[in-house]
């Protein structure tokens, strides 16, 4: 009996959080830091919970026009190919405000 109140505890919890991933987006998501303006990103563009599950690397370029350039690996489910790898520039346009602009590269 305690093993079935276990796995029903853990169950309830996965779905609240399948359930409150969309609405912590914008929460969780802002723009005071590099990845997190790229999650926000990612959110805004209708990826909510791809935005949780990104894998950002940081490949320590910076362009002074742009900013400074991440390599961004999500799941969009919505493309063909369903791995997106996209090529993102975080300048900061403001005190610890950044702006985001991707691409899928060259």
């Amino acid at each position: 009996m305690r093993k079935r109140t276990s796995m029903f505890i853990v169950c309830m919890l996965l779905l609240i959080f399948i359930i409150s991933a969309p609405l912590l987006a914008p929460i969780v998501h802002d723009d005071h830091s590099p990845k997190s303006a790229v999650r926000n990103y990612i959110q805004q563009d209708g990826h909510p919970y791809q935005s949780f599950f990104a894998i950002i690397r940081n490949t320590n370029t910076i362009d002074p026009q742009y900013g400074k350039l991440y390599d961004v690996l999500w799941n969009d489910w919505d493309n063909e190919t369903g791995s997106t790898g996209q090529l993102c520039y975080a300048k900061e346009s403001g005190k610890d405000i950044f702006t985001i602009s991707c691409g899928t590269g060259p």
